[in-house]
């Protein structure tokens, strides 16, 4: 074909989308998934900044409230663990006020150990020696209490030891031991447990990290499906232009890239084909 006689890459495109049946539908549908990888791209950007904050957000808050320690315990694990304590503590104070028969006082005596460990735990992290040996004087002194209520009242066939000290007794200083040692163990818990505000910022952090994963799969499975639409598209434009002038490359070109415009700036953009 003469050069002159020619037509322009704006001429082919619009009788394609005149007299094609499929042309229209795979050019609106190539805009469609390109504007939608366009937003899903996007969006990804804006949920990975929004990830990166939050990620600065909870290790600056790590740094600033555990300067030191480099393994803090969990929180909600923390927590679970207290419980379990909790419950010993409470068990052991049934068993040590079983003369007393009641359950509120038991309660009341774990919220006073509970009460002692966090006192603990407290002035340890801030390094007060004297307040720690006064509080575990403290605490020695309820269990020496403790002991005496325990043994409150005649126990009539006890055997005794050395002629001093009942069984009875001797059961009631071991349970004292045992409620120092989970009492001292709470302590230490509180002592290593994470600050709630940083289990608060990691909880940020990682709802941030999962909505960018998210929004980067949409992105891949956007531009995946854009191309796909796009190839369509174009696939049909080149078959075009080959059947109306196979030897000229420099009109493929054109067209090809007349074409590819189309997908990004809509039909609206096509030239008149008169």
């Amino acid at each position: 074909m003469r050069p002159d006689h020619l037509p322009t890459p704006a001429q082919i495109i619009g009788e394609l989308l005149l007299h094609h049946p499929e042309a229209a539908s795979l050019l609106a549908r190539a805009s469609h998934w390109r504007s939608l990888a366009v937003w899903s791209a996007a969006t990804t950007r804006r949920k990975f900044a929004a990830a990166q904050a939050a990620r600065l957000a909870y290790e600056e808050l790590a740094y600033l409230l555990e300067p030191r320690r480099r393994h803090p315990i969990n929180f909600a694990a923390g927590l679970l663990l207290l419980l379990v304590l909790s419950t010993g503590l409470v068990t052991l104070d049934l068993i040590e006020l079983g003369g007393l028969r009641s359950v509120l006082a038991a309660l009341a005596a774990t919220a006073v150990w509970l009460t002692e460990a966090w006192l603990g735990a407290v002035a340890v992290r801030q390094r007060h020696w004297t307040l720690v040996a006064a509080i575990t004087t403290t605490a020695a002194l309820l269990g020496l209490l403790l002991v005496a209520l325990h043994d409150l009242g005649p126990h009539p066939g006890r055997p005794t030891i050395g002629g001093y000290l009942s069984g009875h007794a001797v059961f009631g200083a071991l349970t004292v031991a045992f409620i120092l040692v989970l009492t001292a163990g709470a302590a230490a818990l509180m002592a290593h447990l994470e600050p709630a505000s940083l289990l608060v910022a990691r909880q940020r952090w990682y709802r941030a990290r999962a909505a960018y994963e998210e929004a980067a799969e949409t992105e891949q499975a956007d531009a995946e499906a854009a191309a796909v639409a796009a190839e369509s598209w174009l696939g049909l434009v080149r078959a075009r232009v080959t059947a109306v002038a196979a030897d000229e490359e420099h009109l493929t070109l054109a067209t090809m890239a007349l074409a590819g415009a189309l997908v990004g700036n809509g039909r609206a953009q096509l030239p008149s084909s008169q």
